[in-house]
């Protein structure tokens, strides 16, 4: 069973998350060869205030 985690900042709308979801689980289940019932797909969505980029919080941007 494949599992993917997807880490977001966090805004993205439900509509996007869909396509993403079912988009990638063609992706997955094709080139992996499994159903698509067994792909897994957890969206992990972080505050701008847990994300630093090159020393900056992306919350400071």
């Amino acid at each position: 069973m494949p599992y993917v985690n997807i880490y977001l900042i966090e805004g993205r709308t439900v509509e996007q998350k869909r396509e993403m979801a079912d988009k990638i689980t063609n992706v997955v289940s094709k080139v992996g060869k499994v159903p698509k019932e067994l792909v897994h797909i957890l969206f992990i969505d972080l505050p701008k205030t847990n994300i630093s980029k090159g020393g900056t919080l992306q919350s400071d941007k």
